[in-house]
């Protein structure tokens, strides 16, 4: 038997820009990456030394690289006053995103 629940409609649908946006997106990882984190204490703790290694290989450093990427976007933004600067933030999108993409 399948069970289907109601999705939520998100808390936020305007995101204003894309500072905002991903400020919202690195904090998103940040709770992604502490429940990780959190999995693989209880992993640890209960001796699962596979769901440990599991986690390290496949998720934990993925993370930590996401969230670096993110600062670095945030920072680069930021520096460009792309919250008040949409032409700043089309430069970013331009050159910045169109690189990471290819």
């Amino acid at each position: 038997c399948i069970i289907l629940q109601d999705i939520k409609k998100p808390d936020r649908d305007m995101w204003g820009n894309g500072l905002i946006a991903m400020q919202c997106a690195l904090q998103l990882e940040k709770n992604v990456n502490q429940a990780l984190l959190d999995l693989h204490k209880v992993a640890s703790e209960k001796g699962d030394p596979h769901l440990c290694d599991f986690l390290e290989t496949h998720y934990l450093n993925e993370q930590v690289e996401a969230i670096k990427k993110l600062g670095d976007h945030i920072t680069n933004l930021s520096k460009m006053d792309a919250g008040n600067n949409r032409m700043a933030e089309y430069l970013f999108d331009k050159h910045t995103l169109d690189e990471d993409s290819s």
